[in-house]
Parts: structure tokens; C-alpha cells; sequence
């Protein structure tokens, strides 16, 4: 009998002999010398290698299908191959010195992974040292200055990201691939993600409901977690990283503290991090109770062999903010905020003659509680967010020229209310998914195809206070991408993008009635809003070397049955607020991007960019709110191979160039135009065979007092004045 269940098995699934092809090949430098410890990466499989002294690497046990790999090593540039295995194949790759950072293999923007000239969408990658540089005081003010996105803050403790003029419900947030599910259709309600857990952040410009469902009309940002050990890598038994940073405009401290290893196939990590500030520092003042607390830990477990690999990821974000409010109403409120973000994920590939699966399942909890005021005995309102969620894809081996992706989702979620206010009712969703994505390549020109279906039931929970009904709401969408790339040389190529994208309405902008603070407004929902739907049109230029990174991109978004907010011109007559009815019109964002960064000698990089976008209702013919200003962007990097005992130091300036914004809603006001001037200075400690680095930098360096477009306090308060930060990163092993 048992050997009838194999049987029955290895036919169904083509598990028998299904792992016997292999990549092997040898990397050297532009002297054609070997280069030894050049990490050659799999992403798809999770699996990988590194060159020995001859530079020679092997990567057994391959089912047949299309790959892509990633070479790297530290002061080159990365390179990537697309190979086809129909066969055990060799390849030879040769890797060139660079200073700038250049993009290796993309996995945001389509189900298996790609490399940046062969995307059809734009998509950005920050990881590695620039984003040690970067790191914030969030993650998404990491992201601020990327090519089309800004961020919307509250404070040093809170930022959404806004890509291309669209923000909140209309941008998602994913970790590892998996939907970040927090309460984020507030203006004070920033993603729940430590800045100390992430290795790379990859930023997708245009809807992707295809791979990902409602709520990317904007864009994706992709947050990808450290990369567990692998013995394979040559990663330690035990090793660990001690990161600190420092900013002194709100006296904040903040660390990290990781320890990871292997045993055999197991990889392992844990980490635990804290952050605390004071008060933020304006040029004209300090704005009294805007400091942050917070407390996060996490911890992942995985395997892998020749049957696949099994990881499985827990994470837990604890932050106290404290909101500051118009000193004009109040100039002793004292309001803050505790959200509490639990999330389980496990992931899965396992690899079969027909199919690689690939499995990702998670489970969230996001409390979120705000308080009137320090001390208060008891939250004003409770808002807890349970979800559950299932994705499973099928990549088939090549048919041919043809290779792609079958998938399918489930996601369920129940959002209660537990305070005494009541701002939103209870309710629960169950949303089920399937999508199918194809990618073709001829010759130099890669076409890739998708198309998916959501359906949606909404059961809604009666609430008197709002004077809601039990009530149960459907819906449904229709989505999809087709995009093309040309490759016109190995440097560079044209590519098309057009994308249909969805989302469904939040139960904030069905059924509120009532004052919000934030705003200072009195809203009105409406529980009738259907479906928003949008039609993207993406087009780009791209070229990489070695010593250069160019893009050029142009788009428009239309979008039909986009939801804002209108004034009616009458008031409220307890609160004295004016009155808002939320609406649907339909929209158009158009706009460009465009990015260089160039090594013009050994020692000098330079940088620049500028983005643009302009939003309109086509409704009122009024332009759309919270859309950015136009930017313009300079940098200089100077550059040695040592100093002293400080290992690659460099010297750096930036300076952005941000517009005035007066084509504003009615509601909203304008804010005047701004420069601002940052450096940064730092390099590496040898310590054994490992590094410490060391970043420190100045931003703002001129004190300019300014409002940004996309600060919630703009009306009553500047941003941050000058800031001095420091980064330092200790790694160490303990067992070899």
C-alpha cells in the first residue's frame, strides 16, 4: 500500500527524478583574474554558492525551468544571467569595479524574479550600504527621496509613503511578498514595520493588482527582511550585529541587536531592537509632545534541501507616539498613540518536474489604541484587526518560449471596535483571488501578460452610535498588465507598461459620521461608493554600466470612481467643525521621473534626478489633494580606498530643490517653495575579517525653516530643523 501512495505521488506531482540538472560556471575580474567569495545567488530557489579561489561555483539539483542569477561582491557590480536549464548548463561572468549602486535581481514586480533592465515596470531597490545610509527614523523616510515617492509624516515617528500622488489605501505595503494588514486609512497611521529588520526595500511605480489585489493603484513598497544563513554562503554556526544609530534634533537613541547561524540545512535568526525620542526640534521651536517609543523583536526558523526550503518568521511592533497638536486649540494636549503589530509567516517553495510552488500563509493582529491624554484611565478608541491570509503559486517549467505563474489568495479579516468610541462598526471580510501571469521571451523583446479576479463579501456589524444596519456588501474586479521590454543592448533598454488596478472602498469612507481631529473636519461617509478602478500607462528608458544608472519614465493613471473628500460649506453645530461628504469622481495623475547617478572618475560620483506629478478630478476640475511638489535633486560622492584606519571613506552632499504647491483642494493650503542641504561622512573599521561601519551625517545642515506639501502639521507647525545623525554597525562571529 505504501508503495502504491508513492507511486500515486511521484506520478501526480513528477517528483521522480526531479532535481538532476545543475549550473556551474567561474567568475573573474576585468583582468580575467578569479574572483574568490562572489556570492552567486538564486533567489527563486533560495539557494546559492560562492566562488572558491579559482573563482568556480556549483548549484546542484535543478528542476527544468527558466532562472535568473545574481553575482555580487563587495566594490563590484552586480551582474545577472538569465539562464535556461534544459540541461546541466556552465556560464562565465565577469564582474567590473563600481562605486555606484546599481540594481541586481527584482523581486517585487513580477511573480519570479527579474533583473532591473528586464522589468516592464519601474521599480527601485535600495539595500546594502545605501541603505545603512539611509536608514531613518522610520522605513519609510528610508524611501523618502526615491524617483516619484514622498512621504506623508506626522512627526519624526510617522510616514506613509506616497508614490506618484497617491497614498494610504491606495499604495501597499508587503513584507517578503506577504500584505502588511494594519489600520492605515488614517492620516496618523503609519505602516507597523521596524527600521532594524529589513536588508532591502524595493519600491514598484504603478498598480500591481495582478500579483497583489486591491489596493495598489499607486504601488507597492516590498520590504524584504534579512536573507536567513546558509552554510552554502559560507554564514557561521553563530554570528550576530550590533547596530546603533544616533539623531540629535529629538535626542533620539536608537539600537538593534541580532544573532543568526546555521546547523546543517537549519538557518536561524532572532533580534530584538528599541527606539526613543523626545520632542522635535523646528527652526522656530520645539513641538511639545511629538516623541516616540518603541519596542520590537522577532525571530525566524528555515530549512532547505533538495526538497525545497520552509522558513517560518515571527515579528512583534510595540510604539508609543505622542501627537501635536494645534498649540492655538490647546497648547498642553497631550494625545498619543499604542500600536501593538503581531504577524506569523511561513513560507514555502517546493520544487516538482512540473511545477515549483511556492506557499506563503500569515496570520496578523494590529492593535492600535489612542488616547485622549497622558495618563488617561482608558483608550478614547480601540481598533483591533485580525487577518488571515493564503497565497499559493504554481511556476511551470517552459513551454517552450513561454514561462509563468498560476496563483491564488485568500484573505480574511475582522476588524473590531472595542473602546467606547465608535469611529468605524465591526466587520469581517473574506476575499478570494486567482490570477494567471505569462511572460514570453523573443530574441531581445520580453512580453509578459496577467490577469486576475477578486471577489469580496463585506459583512458590516449594526452600530446605533453611526447608525448602521447589519448589512452585507459585495465586490468584484477585473485586473490585469500587459508590459514589453526591449533589450537594445546588454546596457540598456525601452520598456511598456499598462496595468489595470482596483480597490475596494474602507469601511472608514462608507460609514463615518463624525468629527476627526487630525483633519479638523466634521466626515460624512457614504455607504453607497463602489469599486475604484485604474488604467495606468507606464513608459521608460533605462541604462546600466558599471558606471552609470539612468532611467527616464513617463505616466499617466487614470482613475475611475476615485474617492475624496468634499466641503460643503456648512458647519457642525457642537463641534464648530465644517462638514465633509466623501465622494466619487474620476481622476487623472500624469507625470515623470527621471534618475542618474555616474562614476565620472574613480574618485567622484555624482547623482541627480526630478520628479513631477500633477493630479486631477475630472468631476470639479479642481487638482487632487496631498499631491507632492516637483523636486529636483544634486548629489556628490567623494570617494578613496582608505584613510588612516578608515577603510573606503567617502564625503558626501546633497542637495533638493522642492517647489512651491499652490494647485491645491480647497481645503488644503499651499506651501512656498525650499532648499534643502544634507551631508554625510563615514567609511569602515576593520575588525578581524569583519567590518564596522560607520556613517554619520548632517541633515538640513542649514536650518531652513520650511513646510513640507505632505506634513500633516504644515497649518500650525515647520519641519525639523537640523539634525546631526550617526550610524554605526558592528557584525561578529562567534562560532566559525
Amino acid at each position: 500500500m505504501q508503495k502504491i501512495v508513492l507511486l500515486f505521488f511521484s506520478v501526480l506531482f513528477g517528483v521522480s527524478g526531479v532535481l538532476a540538472e545543475e549550473i556551474s560556471g567561474r567568475v573573474v575580474d576585468e583582468q580575467n583574474r578569479p574572483l574568490q567569495l562572489v556570492n552567486v545567488s538564486l533567489p527563486a530557489e533560495h539557494r546559492g554558492a560562492v566562488t572558491d579561489e579559482d573563482g568556480r561555483f556549483v548549484i546542484q539539483g535543478l528542476r527544468l525551468g527558466v532562472y535568473i542569477l545574481e553575482f555580487s561582491l563587495v566594490g563590484y557590480k552586480k551582474e545577472t544571467r538569465i539562464v535556461t536549464v534544459d540541461d546541466d548548463v556552465e556560464i562565465a561572468v565577469t564582474l567590473y569595479v563600481t562605486s555606484i549602486e546599481v540594481p541586481g535581481v527584482i523581486v517585487t514586480a513580477t511573480p519570479q524574479p527579474t533583473d532591473a533592465l528586464s522589468s516592464s515596470q519601474s521599480v527601485t531597490a535600495i539595500e546594502g550600504k545605501e541603505l545603512l545610509r539611509l536608514r531613518g527614523e522610520s522605513i519609510m523616510q528610508t524611501i523618502a527621496n526615491t524617483p516619484g515617492v514622498s512621504t506623508y509624516s506626522t512627526g519624526s515617528g510617522i510616514a506613509k509613503p506616497v508614490i506618484r500622488g497617491l497614498t494610504s489605501q491606495r499604495v501597499l505595503i508587503v513584507a517578503d511578498g506577504t500584505r502588511q494588514e494594519g489600520q492605515q486609512w488614517g492620516d496618523e497611521h503609519g505602516p507597523e514595520i521596524d527600521a532594524f529588520d529589513v536588508e532591502r526595500v524595493e519600491v514598484v511605480r504603478g498598480p500591481s493588482s495582478v500579483l497583489y489585489g486591491s489596493d495598489a493603484l499607486g504601488g507597492v513598497v516590498n520590504i524584504i527582511k534579512h536573507e536567513l544563513p546558509d552554510a552554502d554562503k559560507g554564514a557561521p554556526k553563530l554570528g550576530g550585529e550590533l547596530a546603533l544609530n544616533g539623531f540629535t534634533n529629538n535626542d533620539q537613541m536608537a539600537g538593534s541587536f541580532s544573532l543568526f547561524g546555521t546547523g546543517g540545512p537549519i538557518g536561524y535568526r532572532g533580534y530584538i531592537s528599541s527606539r526613543k525620542s523626545g520632542d522635535v526640534t523646528t527652526p522656530a521651536g520645539t513641538l511639545f509632545n511629538s516623541g516616540i517609543e518603541e519596542l520590537n523583536g522577532g525571530g525566524q526558523l528555515g530549512a532547505e534541501g533538495p526538497w525545497g526550503h520552509f522558513s517560518i518568521d515571527y515579528s512583534r511592533f510595540h510604539q508609543e507616539t505622542q501627537i501635536h497638536e494645534d498649540p492655538a486649540e490647546d497648547p498642553t494636549a497631550t494625545p498619543f498613540l499604542r500600536t501593538e503589530h503581531e504577524k506569523v509567516h511561513l513560507h514555502g517553495d517546493f520544487p516538482t518536474s512540473v511545477l515549483r510552488f511556492e506557499l506563503d500563509g500569515s496570520w496578523q493582529q494590529n492593535n492600535r489604541r489612542e488616547f485622549e491624554e497622558k495618563n488617561a484611565p482608558a483608550e478614547a478608541l480601540h481598533l483591533k484587526l485580525s487577518t488571515l491570509s493564503l497565497d499559493i503559486k504554481g511556476h511551470h517549467s517552459p513551454i517552450g518560449n513561454i514561462f509563468g505563474t498560476i496563483g491564488f489568495s485568500l484573505m480574511s479579516q475582522k476588524n473590531e471596535s472595542l473602546a467606547e468610541e465608535k469611529l468605524i462598526p465591526g466587520y469581517d471580510f473574506l476575499n478570494l483571488a486567482g490570477f494567471l501571469y505569462e511572460e514570453m521571451i523573443i530574441g531581445n523583446f520580453n512580453l509578459s501578460l496577467g490577469v486576475r479576479y477578486d471577489t469580496r463579501e463585506v459583512n458590516v456589524e449594526a452600530e446605533s452610535d453611526l447608525g448602521v444596519a447589519e448589512q452585507t456588501l459585495n465586490y468584484g474586479a477585473l485586473s490585469g498588465t500587459i508590459g514589453g521590454v526591449l533589450r537594445l543592448s546588454e546596457q540598456s533598454s525601452l520598456s511598456a507598461n499598462v496595468g489595470r488596478g482596483w480597490r475596494a472602498p474602507t469601511p472608514f469612507e462608507l460609514f463615518v459620521d463624525g468629527v476627526h481631529e487630525g483633519t479638523v473636519q466634521y466626515l460624512v461617509g457614504d455607504n453607497a461608493l463602489s469599486t475604484e478602478s485604474s488604467l495606468n500607462i507606464d513608459l521608460s528608458y533605462r541604462y546600466i554600466t558599471n558606471r552609470m544608472q539612468a532611467e527616464v519614465t513617463v505616466f499617466r493613471n487614470a482613475i475611475n470612481k476615485y474617492i475624496y473628500i468634499s466641503p460643503t460649506g456648512t458647519f457642525d453645530l457642537v463641534s464648530g467643525y465644517e462638514i465633509y461628504l466623501i465622494k466619487q469622481a474620476d481622476a487623472t495623475l500624469i507625470g515623470t521621473e527621471i534618475s542618474l547617478q555616474a562614476q565620472v572618475a574613480n574618485w567622484l560620483v555624482l547623482k541627480g534626478g526630478f520628479d513631477y506629478v500633477q493630479g486631477e478630478n475630472e468631476t470639479t476640475g479642481k487638482p487632487l489633494p496631498l499631491v507632492p511638489a516637483s523636486r529636483f535633486k544634486a548629489g556628490a560622492r567623494l570617494l578613496t580606498s582608505e584613510m588612516g584606519p578608515i577603510l573606503d571613506p567617502y564625503f558626501s552632499i546633497d542637495v533638493r530643490a522642492v517647489m512651491k504647491q499652490d494647485r491645491i483642494e480647497d481645503y488644503e493650503l499651499p506651501t512656498g517653495g525650499y532648499t534643502l542641504v544634507d551631508i554625510g561622512f563615514g567609511g569602515a573599521l576593520a575588525l578581524g575579517s569583519k567590518r564596522i561601519s560607520l556613517d554619520a551625517g548632517v541633515e538640513n545642515l542649514l536650518d531652513t525653516e520650511y513646510r513640507s506639501h505632505l506634513s500633516r502639521y504644515k497649518a500650525y507647525a515647520l519641519n525639523a530643523g537640523r539634525n546631526i545623525t550617526l550610524k554605526v554597525g558592528i557584525p561578529f562571529d562567534i562560532v566559525n
